[in-house]
């Protein structure tokens, strides 16, 4: 059996945080100071993430908002630290993101990117930039089960079913 690397194995472990109020200014100062690709608004958890993407796109390109929350992508896609480089790379080709914020039990533990992939993996790396060019939803390898949450709507590679409903693991535990 071929050795699984651990999004946790690949995954960095500092990222970078900004209020909601912050400056897309001061995001954009922050971002080419430590050469990041993005910064997680958290206001006590995470609520959203700003990347390059939303400030070419959003503030330059469309004009909008000054700030992180008005900027910001709120439709969290989170990986499991516990997951395969394998199921994180798969996640990001179906939904078309470069960057996973990887959550373990409700909590933001460190987030993983394409270029994290290359460095460890530089076959699955081709797959992924493959997927997310040809814009497919689906990934060549193994299959990987996830989706929206039903209770709080936030995407996760991580549903279980309980009682009917397709939960994430933070809403699973708030059900217990």
């Amino acid at each position: 059996m071929r050795y699984q690397m651990k999004v946790e194995e690949i995954m960095n472990k500092n990222p970078v945080f900004v209020e909601p109020d912050t400056p897309v200014q001061e995001i954009v100062r922050i971002m080419k100071e430590k050469k990041i690709g993005c910064v997680i608004v958290k206001n006590k958890k995470p609520q959203g993430i700003v990347t390059t993407r939303d400030i070419v796109f959003k503030h330059l390109g469309e004009g909008k908002g000054q700030t992180a929350k008005d900027i910001m992508t709120t439709d969290l896609v989170t990986v499991s630290p516990n997951k395969t480089i394998e199921d994180a790379a798969a996640l990001m080709v179906a939904k078309h993101i470069e960057r996973l914020p990887v959550m373990h039990y409700g909590k933001l533990v460190g987030i993983i990117s394409t270029t994290d992939i290359l460095r460890a993996e530089p076959e699955l790396y081709k797959n992924v930039l493959e997927g997310l060019k040809m814009g497919k939803g689906g990934f060549v390898g193994r299959g990987v089960d996830f989706g929206q949450c039903e209770s709080c709507g936030n995407y996760s590679d991580d549903l279980e079913e309980v009682n009917g409903q397709w939960l994430c693991e933070e809403c699973r535990e708030a059900e217990s």
